[in-house]
């Protein structure tokens, strides 16, 4: 039952009405046979992913023929195509919002990891890597001169320093026939380099060339692991650099290209609700 306040709302509504007004037109609305929009089925996302209430739509269409009241079928169609329009506006305006908080769900899980590193550490680790790898070149050079003794603990030559035991330890770690507890005593620096040496030769690495030629391999994969680590430390500061601007990126559409498409269709679905309005209302003897 219509309340009293609700028909003065009705009736000043009335006078915004761009439908007809006379008992004929209204008769002719009445009897409109589309009650639910032809293309509802096709318009509407059924599948789970991205799925969409077929209601909602029904109900936007509905509210705009009871506002645009269409007189036939012709009009019917123009205001269906309008609610396809504003139903298509609101993906726009869910894929824009959806980009956003995409985006900033990922620089959230780098802007607020406690344990990473600044870029000032990052760039010690590489600086550090780095000298490694500028140690082993000229240590290989070396190893491949047969200019480097295994007699003593500390050799010397070329400008730089190699600690034999450390050597000896780095072909041990790579024995199968050393347990694991053995090699983490190796790593904590527990074994005397008598005691590698010794463990070496009972091995196999009983002279200079064998040494040597182990060595030689080991230090080339060094070289690459070194290079590796380098890669992810410079990855690192990359995601620290987009973490940085996260303040200043909070309300802004993650990618250009994605964004100059939203606004032309954005655009493009605005100008085609204007032009379906003003050929409706020219049908209707409005405009």
């Amino acid at each position: 039952m219509t309340t009293e306040k609700q028909s003065v709302a009705n009736q000043a509504n009335a006078l915004f009405s761009t439908g007809p007004k006379t008992k004929g037109g209204k008769a002719i609305v009445a009897a409109n046979p589309i009650k639910h929009g032809i293309f509802t089925k096709d318009i509407i996302i059924s599948s789970e992913i991205g799925k969409e209430s077929e209601s909602e739509y029904n109900e936007l269409l509905e509210n705009l023929k009871e506002c645009l009241m269409p007189q036939n079928q012709i009009e019917s169609l123009l205001v269906e195509k309008i609610a396809i329009d504003f139903w298509r506006l609101r993906r726009v305006i869910r894929y824009e919002a959806g980009s956003i908080r995409k985006y900033i769900e990922t620089l959230f899980k780098s802007f607020y990891d406690y344990n990473k590193k600044s870029n000032a550490e990052l760039n010690e680790e590489i600086a550090h890597n780095q000298d490694y790898i500028n140690w082993i070149d000229t240590y290989l050079k070396c190893l491949e001169s047969g200019k480097v003794g295994f007699d003593q603990p500390i050799w010397e030559g070329e400008g730089i320093e190699s600690n034999i035991a450390d050597d000896f330890c780095l072909i041990a770690q790579h024995l199968d026939i050393i347990s694991y507890q053995e090699k983490e005593n190796m790593s904590c620096g527990l074994y005397s380099y008598e005691k590698l040496k010794a463990l070496l030769e009972e091995n196999g690495y009983s002279n200079k060339k064998e040494i040597t030629n182990r060595l030689l391999e080991l230090y080339i994969l060094e070289k690459q692991r070194c290079k590796k680590e380098i890669s992810k430390l410079e990855q690192k500061k990359l995601l620290n650099t987009e973490a940085d601007k996260f303040n200043t990126m909070l309300g802004a559409i993650p990618e250009e290209e994605n964004t100059d498409k939203i606004l032309k269709y954005d655009r493009s679905l605005q100008k085609s609700i204007y032009q379906n309005l003003f050929l409706l209302k020219k049908l209707q003897g409005i405009a």
